[in-house]
């Protein structure tokens, strides 16, 4: 019984690890220390995803594991990213900035609302999840920060940034989950080359390829979106023409 509740203890506190991160985050970025509140996200994006993934693998998800998890991420990649970019540059824009972080907070929070009430699908999500959105807002204060860039003179390009992230959040458009992938025994070793591959270049270059990687993501299922609508226009013209073909004969 003992070693029963200390499984079911493992992913649980990887949550709170996660939470404490997102904690910890806010802050820093109140003292100004942006550069370490951004990695701290960045850290809990892993954290969020190593305990759904030991749930799964020791099959001790829960209710109050997913309930427990979802609040942790309103703080971590909800009211702490929202916070950074907020006191980092959105605080010139004044009270227009005040309503850009909380719109990315508040579709955040929609967001995983929407999620906890559907359906479970495990190839794809409904939406950029709010981790996602977390990583780009922390990737692109990582790289104005590393290479000195002056924020303030690409202000609106923060300000823009949010409504785009708060937009996907609770948007129809499914981003891949990679779920039912991570839960299998066995991988190609294609796949697992590239794993390695991946962690390798984000070791040798954080900076280039952690931001990369968020925006990959963050664009990979607009970019979906639009290669599905293409097929479909293209299968509807196909139809027309074959139409009035047949009607020619």
């Amino acid at each position: 019984m003992n070693r029963r509740r200390a499984v079911y203890i493992l992913p649980n506190l990887f949550t709170t690890v996660n939470l404490a991160a997102g904690f910890y985050s806010i802050l820093l970025a109140k003292d100004g220390k942006w550069l370490y509140a951004a990695w701290v996200i960045t850290l809990a994006v892993l954290f969020d995803n190593l305990d759904g993934k030991v749930a799964r693998l020791t099959h001790t998800e829960s209710q109050f594991g997913v309930e427990y998890d979802s609040l942790s991420d309103l703080v971590s990649f909800g009211v702490a990213p929202a916070f950074l970019v907020y006191t980092f540059v959105l605080k010139d824009f004044g009270r227009l900035g005040i309503i850009a972080s909380f719109l990315f907070l508040i579709c955040g929070a929609l967001r995983l609302a929407r999620f906890n009430v559907q359906t479970t699908q495990k190839e794809f999500f409904i939406g950029l999840p709010i981790p996602g959105g977390a990583a780009v807002v922390s990737s692109i204060i990582l790289l104005f920060l590393k290479y000195n860039i002056n924020s303030h003179r690409f202000d609106v390009l923060f300000l823009i940034t949010m409504y785009i992230l708060a937009f996907l959040m609770i948007s129809p458009i499914k981003y891949r989950s990679f779920k039912k992938a991570s839960t299998n025994k066995t991988i190609s070793i294609r796949i697992f080359a590239l794993i390695i591959l991946g962690l390798s270049l984000i070791v040798f270059k954080p900076y280039i390829f952690i931001p990369t990687i968020a925006f990959v993501y963050m664009l990979s299922g607009p970019t979906e979106y639009a290669l599905k609508a293409l097929k479909i226009v293209k299968r509807e013209n196909r139809g027309v023409t074959y139409e009035q073909k047949d009607n020619n004969l």
